[in-house]
This record gives structure tokens, C-alpha cells and sequence, in this order.
């Protein structure tokens, strides 16, 4: 399924990869990895680039120079990434000639580390569970900061770039671009489509296999039906959806305050944490709402609906993230206060509770995972 990931690229992250294929015959690579891709974001921030990608990066201070540097150095002392690389057959290979406009011949032998596909299965992932049709930079660069052994990682780490505050400026550069071009996607929306998109690509696989046991005369009876292969989907990505989307959607309100507030002056504070509490409580009848539609309109996979006390347990979980969020984003205005006026004590504490929060961000978000998975695991799925 990986070349398919580039049908959903953008023409302008099909370019980061043709690059990165350049710059690993430079350097007489076995494979491309994410320190290639990385330094084609790096060569892009230095030319200006405006992508949300781009502007990430400058937000962190990075020196194009130092970073193309220490890349460089690791090509120098052969630090590889990994051993384990991805090669296709054929039929891929034309797949991928067609995508990136390259010559087929060059792909001979292998292509990508692990870690570079993963990063884009991640980064499709991201575009869909942030519902933007194309896959972008700053899906895979986010996708990279999910991966704690791709090489990428550590040129970040040595030049000390904090990759929590890196993740957290992409969805806030994410979310005013939305906001500015008030091309928001909606919640529930983009539930919808994601589901509908994975659903379909999963779909197609058992198909092509059931098509194979019939030409092979070999029949299959562990080939998963319709209403199995639904359930799976939902219970392995329905979590990774809500989490995201709270996230982003807590953004999205964020600019909307410091729009309104440009336009009409400071807000009261009254005001604004009563327009964040009334988000809180939306954000859970939305994800309830999202989950009954998935159930009683596009699917209709289980025998039993939800019921109040597992909504209940989801919200729950729903209103912590949305609030952990929000702290989050307090602790980030802090901080660049505290930057502005050299506070360094001030700057300790408030670097020990971003670390905190970013736990508890990752507690949850696994906590969501698990509570999705207690509640539709152990409902009868319909025949």
C-alpha cells in the first residue's frame, strides 16, 4: 500500500523527495532516509520557503548552516539510520516513476530506510485526520517527530530543538492558515471522510485477496467481512482522530479568540474562559455525535449502540485532552513573556510544567485509545 501514499502528495512535497533522492546519490547513500528529507526542509527554510514546514522551523531559531552542517557530519561517520530498508516490485516501482517524474532505472535496489516509510504513512495519517486533502511538509515533518529513532531526531537533538514545542508551533501555523483562509474543516466532517478514506483503502486489499483465493482455487476462510474489517478500522484509528482533532480544533478557537480580539479589542477574561469552557462542551457532544453518526448512518456494524456510560467515559477523556490542550497553550504564552523579559528562574519552572503537560497529553491520548477500544471491543458485531 505505500506508493499509494503519493497519490495524496502534493506536488510540492513529491519535489522534497525528488530532492532528497539527489542529495542521497550525493553523498553515495544506500538508501534515502529522513536526514535526506530533513535537509531539503532545512535547504527550503533558507530559501524563504513559506510553507507551514518552513516557517516551523525558522520559529525554532534553527541555523540552516549549523543544521546542514551536523547532517553532513553524520553522512561523514556513516551513522545509518537503519539496516532494514523498503524495497517494491515492478508494478511499484512504475507506480513511484510516475508520481515523482523520475527515470525508472534509478530505482534499482533499495529505496527508502524504514523509518522514511513510516513517515509517510504518518504523514498521510496526519492529512487525513486534520481533513486537508494533500499531504504536505508539515504532515511530514510532524509525522518525523512521531518517530523517536529516525535519524532526523537526532540532528534535532544535537542542535537542541525541543521537538514537543516544534509539534505544537506546525498545528498552530496549521491553524491560523485555516483560520486566515476560513478553510477550517469540520469536526465531524472529517471524522467522516478519514474513516470513509481507510475504510476503503482496507477494503480494497481483502477484495484483491478474496479475488486471489478465487483464481487460485484456494479458498480463504479466515478473509474478514465487511462489518469486521469496519470495526478494526475504527477501533485501531477512531482514537488517533478524536486526539488530533481536539488538538487542532482547540487551536482553531485559540485564533479565533486572538482574531476577535484584534478586531474588538482585549477580550474579557470571563469572557474568553467562558467561550473555552462552552468549546469543552461542544467538543464532547460533537465527538458523541460523530460516533452515533459513524454507528447508525455510514456503518451500522454493531447490534448494540453505545450506551450513556461509555459515551460518558469517552467524554470524559475528550474534555481532559481539550483542557490539557488549553493549558498547554497558557504555558506557551508564559513562556514567551518570560523569554522577552530573561526571567531564567521563571524559565525553569515554566519548561518543568511544559514538560509535564506534554505527559499528560501523551497519558491521555493513550488513556483515549484504550477507553474506544473497552467500549466497542466488547459489542457484538453484526453479521
Amino acid at each position: 500500500m505505500f506508493e499509494a501514499v503519493f497519490e495524496r502528495s502534493s506536488e510540492a512535497l513529491l519535489r522534497v523527495v525528488r530532492d532528497a533522492f539527489e542529495y542521497c546519490e550525493e553523498f553515495k547513500s544506500r538508501w534515502i532516509c529522513t536526514d535526506h528529507l530533513l535537509l531539503v526542509l532545512v535547504n527550503d527554510m533558507t530559501a524563504g520557503g513559506e510553507d507551514v514546514a518552513s516557517r516551523g522551523l525558522n520559529s525554532m531559531n534553527i541555523k540552516p548552516e549549523t543544521a546542514e552542517k551536523e547532517i553532513r557530519e553524520r553522512f561523514r561517520l556513516d551513522v545509518r539510520e537503519t539496516e532494514t530498508v523498503y524495497s517494491e516490485d515492478n508494478a511499484a516501482v512504475d507506480d513511484m516513476q510516475e508520481h515523482l517524474s523520475m527515470p525508472v532505472e534509478q530505482y534499482s535496489g533499495p529505496l527508502f530506510s524504514h523509518q522514511v516509510v513510516e513517515a509517510f504513512k504518518r504523514a498521510e495519517e496526519y492529512s487525513l485526520f486534520l481533513g486537508q486533502e494533500e499531504m504536505t511538509q508539515a504532515h511530514l515533518l510532524l509525522a518525523i517527530i512521531d518517530l523517536p529513532e529516525a535519524g532526523a531526531n537526532k540532528v534535532f537533538e544535537e542542535l537542541s530543538v525541543n521537538l514537543t514545542f516544534l509539534r505544537r508551533q506546525i498545528m498552530q501555523i496549521l491553524a491560523l492558515d485555516c483560520t486566515n483562509t476560513q478553510s477550517a474543516p469540520a469536526f465531524k466532517e472529517t471524522v467522516k471522510s478519514g474513516m470513509s478514506f481507510l475504510v476503503g483503502r482496507y477494503q480494497s486489499c481483502v477484495d484483491a485477496l478474496q479475488d486471489l483465493s478465487v483464481r487460485s482455487r484456494t479458498p480463504q476462510t479466515r478473509i474478514v467481512g465487511r462489518p469486521q474489517l469496519v470495526h478494526m478500522v475504527c477501533v485501531s484509528y477512531l482514537g488517533d482522530f478524536l486526539a488530533t482533532q481536539v488538538g487542532f480544533q482547540r487551536y482553531l478557537l485559540e485564533e479565533s479568540l486572538r482574531t476577535l480580539a484584534t478586531r474588538l479589542g482585549s477580550l474579557d477574561k470571563e469572557m474568553s474562559a467562558s467561550i473555552v469552557s462552552s468549546g469543552a462542551q461542544n467538543m464532547r457532544a460533537d465527538v458523541r455525535a460523530t460516533i452515533e453518526h459513524l454507528w447508525c448512518n455510514e456503518y451500522r456494524v454493531l447490534n448494540q449502540m453505545l450506551n450513556d456510560a461509555e459515551h460518558d467515559l469517552i467524554g470524559s477523556v475528550i474534555e481532559d485532552l481539550w483542557w490539557a490542550q488549553s493549558e498547554e497553550i497558557a504555558l506557551h504564552d508564559l513562556f514567551a513573556e518570560a523569554m522577552d523579559d530573561h526571567r531564567r528562574k521563571h524559565l525553569l519552572s515554566l519548561q518543568k510544567r511544559r514538560l509535564e503537560i506534554s505527559q499528560r497529553l501523551t497519558s491521555l491520548r493513550n488513556r483515549l485509545d484504550e477507553t474506544i477500544r473497552q467500549c466497542f471491543v466488547k459489542h457484538p458485531i453484526s453479521a
